[in-house]
């Protein structure tokens, strides 16, 4: 695929996630699962289970358009031993400045966690739907709610940091 077309198609993705997200975030007190399925299982829960699978698949294809795009070093730059550029944007913030977007700083690492948040939410979600009816599935769910709540953390740091540089842009 050419630079223009993946670029093209990370942003179709990028903005599908942030619809079934939202939704499934959202709708998420009107769903009342435990250990399986209802027998006849609300709209709520149909469309968390048909939603979620499709946000597996999405977070799945969008890490590997990223990875695809050379973002690991950028989402990841602590794992590489890269800690400069993160140690600059937080003392940076201490003196008021807005860090940069990317190069493997702090609004960098907020989009890996981000990520790695995304995909622990998904992958959890499935297996406790592969696990419904067991005893794991009450342990898979656990995992799933401990999950969505890193989730929840770290877009609400990408949504502020998005809006931020917005803020930073148009004063420009």
């Amino acid at each position: 695929m050419n630079s223009k077309r993946l670029h093209r198609w990370i942003h179709i993705q990028h903005g599908l996630l942030i619809l079934l997200v939202a939704w499934l975030i959202a709708t998420s007190p009107w769903v009342h699962l435990y250990n399986r399925v209802p027998p006849s299982p609300s709209f709520w829960v149909w469309s968390h289970l048909v939603l979620g699978m499709l946000a597996l698949v999405l977070a799945l294809t969008f890490s590997l358009t990223c990875l695809a795009q050379g973002r690991l070093r950028q989402y990841f730059p602590w794992a590489f031993g890269r800690f400069r550029p993160l140690l600059a944007d937080l003392r940076g913030l201490l003196r008021l400045q807005v860090p940069g977007n990317e190069g493997g700083g702090l609004f960098s690492v907020i989009k890996g966690l981000l990520l790695v948040a995304l995909l622990a939410t998904a992958i959890t979600g499935a297996l406790w739907l592969w696990t419904a009816g067991t005893r794991e599935a009450v342990g898979w769910r656990a995992w799933h709610l401990e999950s969505v709540k890193f989730l929840a953390g770290f877009l609400a740091l990408h949504i502020v940091a998005t809006i931020v540089h917005l803020i930073a842009f148009m004063r420009h």
